[in-house]
């Protein structure tokens, strides 16, 4: 499995203080469906890639959360956000494809706009469903690759590589509902949208859960 990630000294602080500014926008934009998602999630939630924090908002006042997140210059917003809103936070500087946490141990994993990022998502995935207990239960928010050939999917292609490096690693154009798919979830269930924004390579966006 992979363990390494490369912390970037330069991007990492510039990304970690962009996604902290952005956090009300982000809530204009997701709020909502975040909130039916996390709608009564248990004591103890593990969330991949949880960046500057953005998610504890969402979650009950007192929430154990697992942050699995290997980008340290995140840490210290995370840290803030979890003060925050009352979060009993638990930093684990560990990348999606090898997770530390016992199989079939958890109610509850939690991942939004990560699995772009990750370097093998569906052994990603596989970590997901690895620590969920039977029937547990894995909620998402995804952007992915544009319908072949038409011109959004021509501006994800376009302005792949400089996404990638200013976003260290972002891919705007990953199929991440076919891996969700081929997972082997005792059900799933995904919704297809478009999100309207000013972030055009990334309006393609899935959302939904997915049962062990």
């Amino acid at each position: 499995m992979s363990t390494a990630f490369k912390n970037n000294i330069i991007l990492g602080p510039i990304n970690s203080w962009m996604f902290k500014m952005l956090s009300g926008y982000m809530d204009h934009l997701f709020g909502n469906s975040k909130r039916a998602l996390f709608k009564n999630h248990p004591q103890t939630v593990v969330e991949i890639g949880p960046g500057a924090g953005a998610n504890m908002r969402y979650f009950k006042k007192g929430t154990h959360l697992i942050a699995i997140e290997p980008n340290v210059h995140m840490h210290k917003n995370l840290k803030k956000s979890a003060d925050k809103y009352g979060i009993e936070l638990e930093i684990k500087t560990l990348v999606g494809e090898s997770i530390d946490l016992p199989s079939d141990s958890y109610d509850f994993v939690v991942c939004t706009l990560v699995l772009c990022s990750v370097t093998d998502p569906s052994q990603c995935i596989d970590q997901i469903k690895r620590i969920l207990k039977p029937s547990g239960k894995f909620v998402f928010i995804e952007h992915v690759k544009a319908n072949e050939n038409s011109l959004l999917a021509h501006i994800q292609n376009l302005i792949h590589k400089p996404w990638y490096w200013f976003f260290e690693g972002c891919n705007t154009n990953r199929d991440t509902k076919v891996l969700l798919e081929r997972a082997g979830f005792n059900s799933l269930h995904i919704e297809s949208y478009h999100l309207y924004s000013p972030f055009i390579p990334i309006t393609p966006q899935i959302k939904g859960e997915a049962i062990k």
